[in-house]
């Protein structure tokens, strides 16, 4: 906290630079009401005049519609769309003849942005193919670090240019200001910027002025020109970031999706090269890292520019060109053709290419990566690259280098000729029905049978987004995606390359999977799988994963129409939308495929804390609240956010409470909150969980009211609403990987265990086709309703804060207990069970689905389990004699002896599926000592988890899950396969047994365990 002395050093060192203004330029003295001066004045496009008609600048209306909303109502699209579109009333449009632009207007908080001034979206003209999440200024990565802007000019100079001036100062800082103008001119593809920011302090700053760009890690990919870059850049933290800044000409980045767009950003001032940090979650670009002196500036001028194709290629032609006009480089074009078995590659999804500057000889991390292309529906790709220089030319098809070629001193225009790609098979899975021979919607997986084949196949979008065999697509993108692919009605057609594979057909976990071996190569190939519903799904239940992802959040570019065919995939009934920072609604894609009578689309959205601002006491390490899920909510695309409230800066019960009252009131008393992945790591040094972020110890009971430590934070009421711990829901199961299970069961025990009845829930959290299926898991929800167009939310929601649901990845149970008035289901509603009281349990499972274990749990400890011979076991998991195995355990367990040694009320809890990974507390986020949440796996494979099994350097942990078996003598060979990195688990809300019976529930707190 700065001394008031300093503070009044640094205002009036504010007013001498104000009063000295009348001698500088632009807003460099900070003079009330100053215009910062035109960007970029060495920059210069020509095209015919009539161009200059068609410079817009205007604040956007309610009544202003952005392309591709999906929401209620028609009219002329008035705003552009795209995979991350947010352009909303109040914000500012800017255009001209090849570009639209869209700014955040003062108060619009966007994700980092605290009040506005944002760059939100840049499409080329008529495409509707945003894919920029943000561009804001920024001096360093520190909260604090970013622009505040605080109030805004528009500037109308029509024919000429259109001109938007943001002025503010740092973030919680009065003593810099700073001042930033957008401008668009005729004929130029893109948006000029000039940032200027001022030192009035007392003392120096270290200032990176740049451009943040937030990618969110599935989305566009950075690619910059300096050697051994290109895509790949060096890992950092926090603490190491600095050494990630690099020097290069110019930033790139494209989105491998649909609709495509990449993007270039070139110095165009008194810099001739840009510096910063690349990472697949943000990139920073912008001046050399300078010490600023008091009452010094730093002024940065650049260029965005946007194309409709999305390699890097259509980026780097358009930032080649933008430095010739400006530094007179030369480029010079290369050209080529990619074919297969002499006929031109007609798709362009499975082949790219990558042009680096460098010898073939030389090792690679030695080159300059200079652009990468794919080629057009002929073959055929073009690419600039600075003039005069050696050239490696190289080929990449499913993921794999399979040609290349040198070209030395390239002076003039070159034709590179022929690159072929390898032998691969045009592959066609066909999907029907066991009984009817009906098509399906359904998702077929391609697994290579061996060793050779997966070493054979193995592929990478060029190094980035992770290894797939075989690689069909980017993984993020939409299908074919890594190894998999949808099949809409029955059919889908995609490329493969040669080997063989077995194909595994999956419509999630209450069908039987069907499996064939193929061995593909230069030939067509078509399949025929079969699938068969499994009497599985108890009767009066609908199926609902509530927490999933689509195009409309940060960090997600599946098209709306494979998002939904993702859901229909897996026979999912509900799917929530819980898009982050951003309300959205799946209802028009829903019924546009025909779909509206199988399934229903609840609207709702995911709070996300970005900017870094919470304390818990005894520290200074500024935090966020994680995230939560919320819905119903009401869909509107002409607000800010599609209507979601702003979500920075603010306590969970207080957001609660904004979220709440930004809904109508007829949904109001529908709202149902969630607690998401509670225990989950932070990622960019944000939380994803409160729990974490407050460092909760488990071991101690949460006190009454806020007693001033990290759990009183928990349980406290910021404003006199909701609690900072009023969820109804908390997330158990997140992912198909199953990966931070124990971390989340382990807290979902110890808030029963203190009487805080949230509903376990069991959620995919599905981005995309491959980091997690949609669906897998999911919970099976006890609600007098069905899906389709009269499905009643309300009366959804009121039975999962009844507790009255289980969550699954595969094994279903159905659980009851014996009471005075008959047998009666898990849920919320304290039991008073007779002395002879009997646990009723029975578990089914698809006979692809193994269960290994029934669990017992009592007040958090595993007091009986059902395994071995006790259990029945599916003759042949793939056999049609499988159908009639899906009943794994049907028996009754005396209550008493499963209370045995347990005073007072209790809560009880069913589980089955796999064993469950060995694991041990030994530390947390709030130091080394235990806080009864299990932190580290048995990681050297010695049968035992000691701290032998710690990471160097480490306190605690890693936690892994099992590696996925490779043999099939493995019961969980199949099940891996389709539920990728997962293993079969599932558990009931908890029956609250009421044994003294005084009519309610008296938790046992943890001391009863």
């Amino acid at each position: 906290m700065p001394s008031p002395l300093r503070l009044l050093v640094a205002s009036l060192a504010l007013i001498g630079l104000t009063l000295a203004g009348c001698k500088k330029e632009s807003c460099l003295g900070n003079d009330e009401g100053c215009r910062v001066a035109s960007p970029c004045e060495k920059l210069s496009y020509s095209c015919e005049a009539a161009s200059g008609s068609m410079l817009e600048v205007r604040t956007l209306t309610p009544e202003d519609r952005r392309a591709g909303s999906n929401g209620p109502g028609t009219g002329t699209d008035t705003v552009p769309g795209g995979l991350n579109a947010l352009g909303a009333r109040g914000d500012i449009l800017l255009s001209n003849d090849r570009a639209v632009a869209v700014l955040a207007g003062i108060g619009n908080t966007n994700l980092l942005d605290p009040n506005g001034g944002s760059l939100l979206d840049l499409s080329a003209r008529g495409k509707n193919n945003d894919g920029l999440n943000q561009v804001l200024q920024v001096v360093g990565i520190l909260p604090g670090d970013a622009a505040h802007y605080t109030s805004m000019k528009i500037i109308d100079e029509r024919p000429t240019r259109v001109a938007v001036q943001f002025s503010g100062t740092l973030d919680g800082k009065p003593e810099f200001p700073i001042h930033t103008l957008y401008e668009m001119r005729p004929c130029e593809p893109g948006i000029r910027v000039r940032t200027e920011v001022l030192n009035t302090a007392v003392d120096p700053q270290l200032w990176a002025l740049s451009d943040g760009f937030y990618w969110s890690g599935r989305e566009a990919l950075p690619f910059t020109p300096s050697e051994g870059s290109g895509y790949q850049h060096p890992s950092f933290s926090l603490l190491t970031i600095g050494d990630a800044f690099k020097k290069f000409p110019y930033l790139t980045a494209a989105m491998a999706s649909d609709p495509a767009s990449s993007y270039a950003h070139v110095a165009c001032g008194e810099a001739n090269l840009l510096e910063g940090f690349q990472s697949d979650q943000i990139s920073s670009s912008g001046l050399p890292r300078t010490v600023v002196q008091p009452r010094d500036y730093l002024v940065f001028e650049r260029f965005l520019a946007v194309s409709e194709r999305g390699d890097v290629a259509a980026a780097a032609d358009l930032a080649l060109e933008a430095r010739q006009k400006l530094h007179g480089e030369k480029y010079v074009t290369l050209t080529g053709m990619v074919t297969r078995g002499g006929t031109p590659v007609g798709t362009g999804r499975e082949a790219s290419v990558i042009i680096s500057e460098g010898e073939l000889s030389a090792d690679p991390s030695t080159r300059v990566p200079w652009t990468q292309v794919t080629p057009d529906k002929e073959g055929r790709f073009q690419a600039r690259v600075p003039a005069g220089r050696d050239y490696v030319v190289e080929l990449h098809a499913f993921g794999r280098k399979v040609a290349d070629r040198q070209l030395d001193n390239v002076k003039a225009d070159t034709d590179v000729g022929t690159l072929a790609v390898s032998t691969h098979s045009r592959l066609t899975v066909n999907v029907v029905d066991w009984i009817s021979g009906v098509g399906l919607n359904a998702e077929v997986f391609l697994v290579p049978v061996n060793a050779t084949t997966q070493k054979d196949t193995e592929g990478t979008l060029h190094g980035r987004f992770g290894t797939c065999a075989p690689w069909l697509g980017p993984p993020p993108g939409p299908s074919p995606a890594c190894n998999r692919f949808l099949v809409h009605n029955g059919t889908a057609t995609v490329d493969a390359p040669a080997g063989t594979f077995y194909l595994y057909a999956f419509k999630g976990p209450f069908w039987t999977i069907d499996r064939e071996t193929v061995t593909l190569g230069a030939q067509n190939t078509t399949v025929e799988l079969v699938l068969h519903k499994l009497a599985l799904q108890p009767l009066g239940t609908v199926g609902a994963d509530l927490h999933v992802h689509g195009a409309a959040s940060f960090d997600s570019s599946i098209p709306d129409e494979d998002r939904v065919l993702s859901f229909a995939a897996t026979d999912l009934d509900v799917i929530v939308s819980t898009d982050h920072d951003i309300i959205y609604d799946y209802g028009q894609v829903v019924r546009r495929l025909g779909l509206q009578n199988k399934m229903s689309a609840v609207v709702g959205l995911e709070t996300t804390g970005h900017i870094l601002w919470m304390k818990r006491p005894g520290s200074t390490l500024p935090l966020v609240v994680g995230h939560y899920n919320f819905w119903p909510l009401e869909y509107d695309p002409t607000k800010p956010r599609n209507g979601a409230p702003a979500d920075e800066l603010v306590e969970p019960g207080e957001l609660f409470d904004r979220v709440k009252d930004s809904a109508p009131a007829s949904l109001r008393d529908q709202l149902l909150v969630q607690l998401n992945h509670p225990w989950s790591d932070a990622e960019f040094g944000r939380d994803l969980g409160y729990p974490r972020a407050l460092a909760l110890d488990t071991t101690k009971n949460l006190p009454s009211r806020d007693d001033g430590t990290s759990s009183g934070m928990y349980v406290r009421t910021p404003k006199g609403g909701f609690a900072n711990n009023g969820q109804h829901a908390q997330e158990v199961m997140n992912g198909t990987q199953n990966d931070m299970l124990l971390p989340y069961r382990a807290f979902w025990f110890y808030t029963l265990s203190q009487g805080q009845l949230a509903a376990g829930t069991a959620n995919s959290d599905s981005h995309s086709l491959t980091d997690n299926t949609a669906g897998v898991p999911r919970n099976i929800v006890y609600a007098n309703t069905t899906p389709g167009t009269s499905f009643d939310t309300n009366v959804f929601n009121k039975a999962l804060k009844a507790g009255d649901s289980f969550g699954t990845n595969g094994p279903v149970i159905e659980a009851t207990v014996d009471t005075a008035s008959g047998r009666r289901r898990f849920g919320f509603s304290p039991l008073s069970p007779p002395a002879d009281a009997k646990l009723h349990i029975r578990v089914s499972a698809a006979p692809w689905v193994p269960v290994e274990e029934v669990r017992i749990v009592v007040n958090g400890t595993v007091v009986k389990t059902i395994g071995g011979t006790e259990l029945s076991h599916p003759t042949d998991p793939l056999g049609p004699e499988g159908v009639a195995e899906l009943v794994r355990y049907d028996n009754s367990l005396a209550l008493s002896e499963l209370l045995t040694g347990v005073s007072g009320d209790a809560w009880l809890v069913v589980e089955a599926g796999a064993r469950l990974p060995l694991a041990a507390d030994f530390g947390g986020p709030g130091g080394d000592k235990p806080d009864g949440i299990p932190d580290t796996s048995d990681n050297n494979g010695d049968g035992k988890v000691d701290r032998a099994d710690i990471a160097e350097g480490s306190n605690y942990g890693p936690l892994r899950t099992p590696t996925p078996p490779t043999s099939e003598a493995s019961s969980q060979f199949h099940f891996s396969q389709v539920v990728t990195g997962g293993y079969p688990m599932s558990f009931t809300n908890p029956f609250l047994l009421d044994r003294n019976g005084n009519g309610r529930f008296d938790a046992p707190g943890v001391a009863a365990k």
